[in-house]
């Protein structure tokens, strides 16, 4: 490795620590770091503005363009509404049907931010109410959320298979799906079960949660919530089509801001600019770390490991102790995918391609449960026993990162 290429991972590392010490937005300091990185190393200006995730960052405002109409419509909260009502009383079902709800509201391609934005609210007044352990509440809806970032519709999902691409490595966008979503749901099952749902599985049927939730409602939808429901699901058929997710959700979304008379200023302030920020700035560093050979260099030094399972355990402990500091998930796939991908070099098969992308993906973002994650936080933020809590999240994300590697290291 060449003193530029250690110059520019001391640089990146320096400025990671610099962005979690002050809170600053990872992806908004690491855009002047690139330009120091830019004039230290003499590479050309332009080398920084064809990193620049264009279509990315469009995939992610346009998604969350359309569905702050689902969710401003009040079309949001009905779901989430009728979900809970499922339970029927039977409180050990509650969890998981907020896990459901929350892949559902990823599926579709709404940042898994929103996600816990939208059912962390209403899952912890139900946790409170029902006595259920909001650890293990929030746990549960945070890997439902997970299930759901890995679909083709979501930033996540998306920035992995792009990263891929790029790479030269195929993929199957289902394989790949499928082998994360077994990864958050066998982390789910092993909260439910160690943060007290065998003591939920004994209980009886609550009367209370019966006659509120389970009994029916008459919901009559307004013109913008049935025209938001319709626009959500000429997306999902339109990108099953292979339109493009950002262009087709921009689209959508404008077609329903003109037809309501949405102001555009509302509408502009509840976009996830600083998400948008985060995986430029990551994306565009990552980018000029290619350009100097960095990625190269250090996927050449994991191939050459003899052993394959020390080179994916490598990359997965790394990984996951940056998740449990970085406040946002996609900055750390943004961060250390592109270096997996490029260890991947001999591995030709899609279906082990796709399965190892999907175990390491899934290894990073169960640490959305770390309190200092926007999903711990959140989880905090609404918990009674906010010590007891945070003790909880921490121990149990300081056991994910012991575990996560090995499971890649089996593989």
């Amino acid at each position: 490795m060449t003193t530029l290429q250690i110059c520019a991972l001391v640089w990146l590392a320096f400025v990671f620590g610099l962005s979690l010490w002050q809170h600053i937005n990872l992806g908004l300091i690491m855009i002047p770091a690139s330009f120091i990185l830019i004039l230290f190393t003499g590479l050309p200006l332009n080398a920084l503005y064809s990193a620049f995730p264009a279509k990315l960052v469009l995939l992610v405002l346009g998604v969350m363009y359309l569905w702050n109409h689902v969710q401003e419509s009040g079309f949001a909260g009905i779901i989430v509404k009728k979900a809970v009502a499922l339970a029927k009383g039977r409180v050990y079902l509650l969890p998981w049907i907020i896990h459901v709800l929350a892949a559902f509201i990823c599926a579709v391609g709404a940042l898994p931010a929103a996600a816990f934005a939208i059912t962390v609210p209403v899952a912890l007044e139900i946790a409170k109410r029902e006595r259920i352990s909001p650890t293990l509440m929030g746990v549960i809806l945070i890997q439902g959320s997970c299930v759901g970032g890995f679909t083709p519709f979501n930033p996540w999902g998306n920035l992995v298979a792009e990263q891929a691409a790029k790479a030269g490595i195929p993929i199957d966008a289902l394989y790949l799906f499928l082998s994360q979503g077994v990864i958050a749901v066998a982390v789910a099952v092993a909260a439910f079960f160690i943060f007290g749902g065998l003591e939920l599985l004994r209980r009886p049927i609550s009367a209370t949660l019966s006659e509120n939730e389970g009994a029916p409602e008459k919901t009559v939808l307004t013109p913008y919530q049935i025209c938001s429901f319709l626009g959500m699901l000429a997306f999902i058929v339109l990108v099953l089509f292979k339109y493009d997710v950002g262009l087709t959700a921009f689209t959508i979304g404008m077609i329903l801001q003109i037809a309501f008379r949405i102001k555009s200023k509302a509408a502009l302030s509840k976009l996830p600019w600083g998400i948008s920020i985060m995986i430029a700035g990551v994306l565009i560093y990552v980018g000029l770390l290619e350009k100097l050979g960095v990625l190269h260099t250090i996927g050449d030094y994991l191939v050459s490991i003899q052993h394959p399972s020390l080179v994916r355990f490598s990359v997965t402990i790394v990984g996951t102790i940056l998740a449990n500091f970085e406040s946002s998930s996609i900055a750390v796939l943004g961060l250390v995918i592109p270096v997996a991908v490029k260890s991947m070099v001999g591995v030709t098969t899609i279906l082990s391609n796709s399965i190892y992308l999907g175990v390491l993906s899934g290894c990073l973002v169960v640490m959305c449960a770390s309190p200092f994650h926007i999903g711990g936080a959140l989880i905090l933020s609404e918990a009674e026993d906010y010590d007891r809590t945070f003790k909880q999240l921490l121990f149990w994300v300081l056991g994910l990162t012991l575990v996560m590697p090995f499971i890649t290291f089996l593989l």
